[in-house]
């Protein structure tokens, strides 16, 4: 029975996060435990339904499991142990190798080959590598392992053969039509398709009956934060940070994002903290909302460390990037516009989460008090609240693209069009991002997009250096289009765009497929577009001279013409691509 005023589902949820000293790491813990309001979370992942498929085959493949700790592979584990043995099971601390008979074979469950020691894995490998042998195998083997340690025990003499298929399916893919052996990695799964079940649960009426007679109940920023995180348009809005995250290509485990929603809920507050907190007329409560939570505005520097998915979204925080249409939108409303004014008095209409008529009062003095507001105004109570109500805005403001401005990159709005596949505007952005390779390949601040001009080491001149270019390609056959990834073993749903470069007419060889993610997007078209090259160089150069060099290795070797050199060299106010032969009578012409 829970206390008047304690709702013991808050006590479960900060059990979870790091903010509290008595959390729970492990997502299968946290997870297989019914909270006291409820049912336990359940994900339903497209992973677990198909290894589910592969054991229920007459022939079933053995399947290893890979993955970061906190992807899910013990829960897979779990599930399957339940599913194929009918018993819950509670208790995993003796059953490092878990054997099931069904219809004369094994199927032998290992949730963690880091438990079993090096020996121990070593021999569990090597019974694997005989079976696949067998005309008829005795076992199905699922082991769940990270990379590191099953490569290191792959290592190991006899298991050659079995290396060297983990290795092909870990680089090239799953191959799931294979009926021996079957490799998952789950660091491809995008965890943001989970985000809509998981706030589903955690937002459940369920769990917040207990507030019912709390002396907080209309104070309370963890049960407004419920209310709110209920609202599909809102949890729409948080899957899309987890969408950045992944076009970013950063893979979040399905632990880091429950601890992070967890966190967003409650803020690392204790019921008890907030009774308390709520009996003094001073306490910010404004502070807490799941708006501020997402971000950590309010977590110390140990959990903010502790806490990948705030760690990561710290660098994108959208309160800190100032756009002029929404601010202005935040301080003046848009009185010609009956429609964004109504949606304006709706944001912002006295709440908990704008400290009741706090935020009304300051916006009233700033625009009507004259002669008694501080000065300067950078100083007036009105600036601080700007962030805040820019990530209200960005959660709930239903304006299109307009809060996805607040990112601090000036091209996701366009790079998210993109990803729709309108051809006329993939045509325009193609030339952009052959702009943007040409000035990088170069160094140059070329202006020519007509072309795609691969070059190589630069041959010295007297003032400044010459790229020569060694491959030159018409930009109507380069060809720039949208990618989806999916497969049916995992829950991975992300398209990116996909830059085709074919190889120059002479040459016999296949186009070169560039991957362009937000990150590289972004830097190119900064650089087309005159932005300072320096921006996200450490994160893509290196990409890009990767990119160079492979054109060249293919490319360049048949496409060079001897007795021809062509280069870029300063002509007045430009960059004019030169000829340099010879002739036939032996001398040098350009």
């Amino acid at each position: 029975m829970a206390r008047e005023g304690n709702n013991p589902f808050v006590s479960y949820l900060n059990r979870y996060t790091t903010a509290s000293p008595d959390h729970e790491a492990a997502f299968d813990e946290f997870i297989t435990h019914a909270p006291p309001s409820g049912e336990p979370l359940r994900l339903e992942t497209r992973t677990e339904r198909f290894v589910h498929a592969c054991f229920r085959r007459q022939r079933p493949p053995s399947v290893i499991l890979t993955g970061n700790a906190g992807d899910g592979k013990t829960y897979l584990c779990r599930r399957i142990v339940e599913a194929f043995t009918g018993q819950p099971v509670t208790e995993w601390a003796d059953r490092l190798d878990w054997p099931i008979e069904r219809d004369g074979l094994t199927l032998r469950v290992v949730k963690d080959l880091s438990e079993v020691g090096e020996e121990r894995a070593a021999d569990l490998l090597y019974e694997l590598a005989l079976d696949q042998l067998e005309e008829q195998p005795r076992f199905a083997f699922l082991i769940a392992a990270n990379e590191g340690r099953l490569r290191a025990v792959l290592q190991r003499e006899r298991l050659e053969e079995l290396y060297a298929e983990v290795d092909r399916q870990l680089r090239e893919g799953p191959n799931l039509e294979n009926d021996r052996l079957v490799v998952l990695n789950l660091n491809q799964a995008t965890t943001s398709t989970y985000v809509p079940q998981a706030l589903a649960w955690l937002t459940d009426p369920v769990h917040w009956e207990a507030c019912a007679g709390c002396p907080a109940l209309n104070a309370c920023p963890i049960r407004f934060n419920a209310g709110r995180l209920r609202d599909e348009h809102i949890a729409r809005r948080v899957q899309r940070l987890y969408q950045v995250l992944e076009h970013l290509g950063i893979h979040v485990t399905i632990r880091d994002m429950l601890i992070h929603l967890a966190y967003t809920l409650t803020g690392g507050l204790r019921c008890e903290t907030v009774i308390e907190k709520s009996r003094h007329i001073g306490w910010e409560v404004h502070r807490y909302v799941y708006y501020e939570n997402v971000w950590g505005e309010m977590a110390d520097e140990t959990f903010r460390r502790k806490a990948v998915v705030i760690r990561h979204l710290r660098r994108l925080n959208v309160g800190e990037t100032s756009v002029f249409e929404v601010d202005d939108y935040i301080i003046n409303g848009q009185p010609d516009d009956r429609d964004a004014q109504a949606e304006h008095e709706r944001l912002f209409a006295p709440a908990l989460d704008l400290g009741g008529r706090r935020f009304e009062q300051d916006r009233a003095a700033y625009l009507h008090g004259g002669a008694s507001s501080p000065k300067p105004e950078e100083e007036h109570p009105l600036m601080a609240w700007l962030p805040h109500c820019r990530r209200k805005l960005f959660f709930e403001w239903q304006n299109g693209e307009v809060p996805d401005r607040l990112f601090p990159f000036l091209y996701l709005p366009d790079y998210f069009r993109l990803l729709h596949g309108d051809r006329a505007l993939l045509d325009r952005y193609r030339r952009d991002l052959i702009l943007g390779l040409n000035r990088a390949f170069s160094g140059l601040y070329l202006t020519d997009a007509d072309h795609l001009y691969v070059t190589s080491q630069y041959a010295h001149a007297v003032e400044q250096p010459v790229p020569l270019v060694r491959v030159k390609i018409a930009a109507d056959y380069v060809d720039l289009r949208p990618d989806t990834e999916r497969s049916e073993a995992f829950d991975r749903d992300l398209t990116t765009l996909l830059l085709e470069i074919p190889p120059p007419p002479r040459v016999r060889a296949e186009p070169v497929r560039w991957r362009v993610d937000l990150l590289r997007f972004e830097y190119l078209m900064r650089r087309a577009r005159g932005g300072t090259p320096n921006i996200l160089a450490a994160e893509c150069e290196l990409a890009i001279r990767q990119l160079k060099d492979e054109r060249l290795a293919r490319f360049a070797a048949e496409e060079t013409d001897p007795n021809r050199v062509l280069f870029f060299a300063a002509d007045r106010n430009r960059y004019a691509l030169q000829t340099l032969w010879v002739d036939e009578e032996g001398r040098i012409r350009v």
